[in-house]
């Protein structure tokens, strides 16, 4: 748990109820792949073939789909303006690959890569200025983990689930912004932060200069 939220200063506590800490758990279990469906997950290199490989992700804060969407600021993700099923037939190009040739359903906590639809198709962690820290790969970079259920057990479509990114160490999650597509992590802020934060970190390096060079450096 400390890992999922390490960034967290309620889950940093030795003390925090673990009432608390079973209900943040809860909170992290913001997806399910395959809306609708009932069956073991299974995974797939690419995203041409075995189309049936293929899921929605339907995000359980808006109750519509994640899809790949064209944005001025950070990676061209965003929401579906419905979660009919047309629409979740329509965007149903989510599919997760694994570095093994097992051909078993996908478990919880095994290392995949994310990915939607055509080249390029795989979902990474990716600093950026503005928006979700995430980018786009040609090839699988497996540094996701679908969690909420016990390790090393399948996982199910229409189930809620948690989505956790071992380079970001954070769950992905639904997150109102200003600019770019409305997901980020439970560490991310919004642009104005963002700004606050760069205007008071300038602040600090224009003191410390004035110290330098006050002091002949």
């Amino acid at each position: 748990m400390n890992q999922i939220l390490s960034a967290s200063p309620i889950a940093a506590s030795a003390t925090m109820p673990a009432a608390a800490v079973a209900a943040l758990a809860e909170d992290m279990k913001q997806w399910m792949f395959g809306a609708g469906r009932s069956e073991p997950m299974r995974t797939k290199p690419k995203f041409d073939g075995q189309p049936e490989r293929n899921y929605n992700l339907k995000g359980m804060k808006t109750g519509k789909f994640l899809q790949h969407e064209e944005q001025r600021f950070g990676i061209n993700l965003g929401w579906t303006d419905d979660a009919s099923a047309q629409t979740a037939a329509k965007v149903s190009r989510w599919f997760l690959a694994r570095q093994a040739g097992d051909d078993m359903p996908l478990r919880y906590a095994e290392m995949v890569a994310l990915a939607n639809g055509g080249d390029p198709s795989f979902v990474r962690y990716e600093e950026r200025t503005v928006g979700v820290n995430l980018g786009w790969s040609k090839t699988p970079v497996f540094e996701w983990k679908v969690l909420g259920g016990t390790p090393g057990t399948p996982v199910q479509t229409g189930q809620r689930v948690a989505l956790f990114n071992v380079k970001a160490n954070e769950c992905l999650i639904y997150f109102d912004r200003n600019a770019g597509g409305d997901i980020g992590w439970p560490t991310s802020k919004r642009w104005e932060d963002q700004l606050e934060a760069l205007a008071v970190k300038v602040g600090k390096e224009a003191a410390k200069k004035a110290v330098l060079a006050a002091l002949g450096a």
